[in-house]
């Protein structure tokens, strides 16, 4: 007896039925990809860029996450899907630390990212802004003038990239590039005309270094009498050759009071300067890394200091910054203040050793007589 065609299976059919809207296009797989930047150095912007077939209208969070040994969620933004499929925002960088992040897109409810979807993308963000040693006071009195002034030991005879950025994100000089001395300092005034805030970018050959902000205040007007004299606070330098053979000698003259006094790097500077009772102190607790630094008050007339490297094949130009004096200038004469003292003379011990053999050959003779 032969069986009977019942035909195709409720389950066969239904195969059939999305296979024909899968073919006739009814059916697409929603798909959203996000695009950022391996790497970044921290103060540059950090951009994701996005594009999803997602019906319009549909909102859909984008997160920044640190990514270490755990992972820590740093900011989240929310963007709307537009028609046009694509989609941006931005993440401030200016204080993250260096490390790995994450970029992702979380789950959305009603939607299933198919097909080549790439939700979620690794950063990795850079600092260098240890490599530029800011000089210049960060706080300054308005008088016309940013003064700019700092030391990229990575740079020597070479240059770098200044940018100031204002108060309403005016751009008040460059990118310019400047150029360095041979321990990597530089300095510049960038005329300005209103107080605020302003931003310092710094950036080399490798990139882009870092962003350091000043503050500029309105100047305050003081009334000048015999008995006072404004002090000039800002920083000033003065640059002499150096070597363990022939140290650099400086004379800081100003007002009586307190300066603060440090070195360029890139050598491993020693400062001698006399103390106030007229001891000769000397400084070396740095390194060629990091500036020496000293807080020293003036009382008379001037401050000397004394400059060499602390290793005798080294040489070259050091550069002396000055916060809270007048004036710093090279010493045109040996300041007498470094003058070696003299040795106390001391009496020869030979008489006293000779009597002393005297007495004891005296006592043997009397014993054997």
């Amino acid at each position: 007896m032969s069986r009977m065609n019942t035909g195709p299976s409720p389950r066969s059919i239904v195969a059939i039925a999305i296979l024909l809207l899968v073919c006739t296009g009814l059916v697409s797989a929603y798909e959203l990809s996000i695009y950022a930047p391996a790497t970044i150095q921290k103060g540059k912007p950090l951009v994701v860029n996005g594009t999803s077939n997602i019906p319009a209208g549909i909102s859909v969070d984008i997160v920044l996450s640190r990514s270490e040994y755990t992972t820590e969620e740093v900011a989240r933004k929310t963007v709307t899907l537009q028609s046009n499929k694509e989609f941006s925002v931005v993440f401030d960088t200016k204080d993250l630390q260096k490390g790995q992040y994450k970029v992702e897109v979380p789950s959305i409810q009603g939607y299933a990212f198919l097909g080549g979807s790439v939700t979620l993308r690794i950063v990795q963000v850079v600092d260098r802004s240890d490599e530029v040693i800011i000089k210049s006071m960060r706080t300054q009195e308005m008088d016309g003038t940013l003064e700019i002034a700092g030391i990229t030991p990575k740079n020597p005879n070479s240059g770098v990239q200044v940018e100031v950025v204002g108060p309403g994100d005016e751009v008040v000089f460059g990118p310019q590039y400047i150029s360095t001395s041979s321990d990597g300092s530089f300095s510049l005034n960038v005329p300005i005309t209103k107080a605020g805030s302003y931003e310092v970018s710094i950036t080399d050959s490798k990139g882009f270094i870092g962003t350091y902000p000043f503050t500029v205040n309105e100047r305050v007007e003081t009334v000048v009498t015999p008995a006072t004299k404004p002090a000039n606070l800002a920083a000033i330098t003065a640059t002499a050759q150096a070597s363990a053979e022939k140290p650099a000698y400086f004379v800081i003259t100003g007002p009586k009071g307190k300066v603060n006094v440090s070195t360029s790097t890139g050598i491993d500077w020693v400062i001698e300067y006399a103390d106030q009772r007229g001891t000769v102190q000397k400084v070396n607790s740095r390194g060629q890394v990091e500036p020496e630094e000293i807080a020293v008050d003036v009382s008379g007339d001037a401050l000397f200091l004394k400059v060499y490297p602390y290793r005798l094949s080294d040489k070259g130009d050091v550069t002396v910054f000055v916060e809270g004096a007048e004036r710093i200038g090279v010493a045109t004469e040996f300041p007498p203040v470094f003058a070696p003292t003299a040795t106390p003379t001391t009496k020869s011990p030979l008489p006293l050793v000779l009597a002393v053999i005297a007495f004891v050959l005296m006592a043997l003779g009397k014993r054997y007589r």
